[in-house]
């Protein structure tokens, strides 16, 4: 598969296949001559085609103005992630249109399962160090250390569980594949990853302490966030845990399992943010607190597309149930 740079969704494909091309449209005076006066002199004018030919410059103009991008100008050739890191659903949904997925679909169930795609991989695609074009205008918060390791297993866990659930033969294992590289595109990112306020942290808590003068919780917020500053991890901690979360989020098959996994998944993300800080520590409660707000979001996000991927019932607030024998190719 190779990406398609002027693809931007299959709602949109499928919008754009309906209306009539702007790239067709005729003049209907074009070489038609008329008289006119002027000054009391006789002027013969003929009509041109030209809004033809600039109606014709915008023909390509998606794909060039996407091929102007700093990630597809820095994009690897054997990573085909690399060429859309801030919108990485774009991939799967190519997929997905080019194997005519979405075909047999209703523009309501079309849009459901692009805003699925879209969601399990928003939070991966805060990552990107290089912003570049975002054509679409969302701004994305980034991720903490933390949340990007929950956040790649979550995501891989959910885009394994939509392939198991909607797809089967030469399309889902053209599916599966993608999920790999999936993976090794972003694993590569959160390894060794950190925040802005991450880095700030951890540089401000090698710095000896000024003299001045601080309420008391501002003292114990600076004490707080130096001794996470001052923790580290190595790679394979890293991958340990995001393999851990992974386990759980596998185990994923109604919405019962949703919410016992995320409760033991937000644990088990305190207790690795804070490894740094003794439970007999005064910052050991403010710690966790202060992690428990930072994570909410991507929890929130997290429990949002399973919530969209479990709830099949098409009677039950106008979800839809596609059955794998329909759609599959």
């Amino acid at each position: 598969m190779n990406v398609d740079l002027g693809y931007i969704g299959a709602i949109a494909a499928r919008i754009s296949s309906r209306a009539p091309s702007v790239y067709e449209y005729k003049n209907p005076l074009a070489g038609k001559q008329v008289e006119v006066f002027k000054d009391g002199v006789a002027y013969q004018l003929t009509f041109s085609d030209e809004i033809r030919q600039v109606q014709g410059l915008m023909e390509l103009s998606i794909e060039e103005f996407y091929a102007k991008d700093v990630n597809v100008k820095n994009a690897d050739s054997d990573d085909i992630f690399s060429y859309r890191p801030q919108d990485q659903w774009l991939v799967f949904s190519q997929y997905l249109h080019e194997y005519k997925f979405f075909d047999s679909l209703s523009d309501e169930e079309l849009k459901r399962i692009e805003t699925i795609l879209q969601h399990i991989t928003d939070g991966m695609d805060s990552l990107t160090e290089n912003k570049g074009i975002n054509l679409f205008g969302i701004t994305k918060k980034q991720l903490n250390s933390y949340e990007a390791h929950l956040e790649l297993a979550s995501s891989t866990a959910a885009l394994q569980y939509f392939s198991n659930t909607y797809l089967n033969g030469d399309i889902k294992a053209g599916f599966d594949q993608l999920i790999r590289d999936y993976v090794k595109h972003n694993k590569k990112k959160v390894i060794g990853y950190q925040s802005l306020e991450e880095r700030f942290y951890e540089a401000r808590s090698k710095i000896n302490p000024v003299n001045a003068p601080l309420t008391n919780e501002q003292a114990r917020h600076l004490s707080m966030t130096n001794k996470l500053g001052k923790t580290t991890y190595k790679d394979d901690e890293i991958e340990s845990v995001i393999k851990a979360y992974e386990e759980m989020f596998n185990q994923i098959a109604n919405e019962s399992d949703l919410s016992r996994v995320l409760l033991i998944a937000k644990e088990e993300l305190l207790q690795f943010a804070t490894k740094g800080i003794l439970p007999a520590d005064r910052d050991y409660r403010l710690a966790r607190d202060f992690v428990t707000e930072k994570s909410a979001d991507t929890f929130v996000r997290i429990e949002g597309y399973w919530g969209m991927l479990l709830n099949r019932n098409p009677t039950d607030r106008g979800e839809f149930l596609i059955p794998s024998s329909t759609v599959a190719r």
